[in-house]
């Protein structure tokens, strides 16, 4: 996030900004994924004013090509093929319209292997996650918002190992935000000061005694199936806070850290059968 931050504030006053991934030797998929979606913007916004080194760890240098980073920063691709077992099961997808046709090979090819009770509703529970960011995650004008061009939602998206990993992430006025905005949701909230516990009301407001609209359906529906599964789990970031649930205790917690993320990222882990890997279409 200092990172970020440093690259925020350096393309503001700098005529040309030098992004060197020399010591980048692993890319964890939240943090990879927030990257590359800030990296959209300061490109739209700041036409030219980025440069960028090739990474010198080869796997690290694959995964930029695959995701589209090298092409951005005009770098051309050096590698013939995506073949690295680390990389080549990554998929991105990003958008500004709810569009279920961009991530289709995703969800046709896991159809019949969700282990889950209700596997058919997996579908439904991710379109209406990417609906939930497209229709709510720019709902008001705060201070930090990208401009209305670039308001999107990016996605990576993985089957390995007999487990689907789904990340989905906007860049937007954060979930705490967002319900401190709400009239019908001003007063409960002020009462929970942590982000937390704003986004555990959010995830759980269907099931809660006080029957609040929630910021979506997307957030419920998906730990609502979470509830069901034998592993894997749900993990929601928004600003200063972090909610999660992991399926296989069947434990939430919370958390806080200590720099805020912008928008929400929420990762979402279900188990599969017959192991195998989802391979590029």
């Amino acid at each position: 996030m200092s990172f970020l931050d440093q690259v925020d504030q350096a393309l503001v006053t700098h005529e040309r900004v030098h992004l060197n991934f020399n010591s980048v030797k692993l890319a964890f998929p939240c943090g990879t994924l927030l990257f590359r979606a800030k990296l959209d913007t300061w490109i739209a916004k700041y036409p030219n004013k980025l440069v960028g080194r090739y990474p010198t760890d080869p796997v690290v240098e694959e995964l930029f090509q695959h995701i589209g980073v090298l092409g951005l920063l005009n770098l051309p691709h050096r590698k013939n093929a995506i073949t690295h077992d680390q990389v080549v099961h990554w998929h991105f997808h990003s958008g500004a319209v709810m569009d279920p046709t961009l991530y289709k090979d995703l969800t046709l090819s896991l159809r019949d292997r969700i282990v889950h009770p209700q596997r058919e509703l997996f579908a439904d529970c991710l379109n209406e996650a990417v609906y939930n960011t497209v229709n709510h995650a720019y709902d008001f004008e705060v201070k930090g918002l990208p401009d209305r061009r670039l308001r999107k939602w990016w996605m990576f998206s993985q089957v390995k190992s007999g487990l689907v990993t789904v990340v989905i992430l906007d860049l937007g006025v954060s979930i705490p935000r967002s319900l401190l905005q709400k009239p019908e949701w001003k007063d409960y909230a002020r009462l929970r000061k942590r982000d937390g516990q704003l986004i555990e009301a959010a995830a759980c407001s269907t099931r809660t005694s006080t029957r609040l609209p929630h910021r979506g359906k997307g957030l419920p529906e998906m730990l609502e199936f979470s509830e069901n599964l034998a592993a894997g789990g749900l993990r929601i970031l928004s600003r200063f806070g972090v909610f999660s649930f992991d399926a296989s205790t069947k434990i939430m917690l919370r958390d806080k850290y200590y720099q805020a993320i912008p928008g929400t990222l929420v990762m979402w882990q279900i188990p599969i059968s017959g192991g195998g890997n989802h391979e590029p279409t």
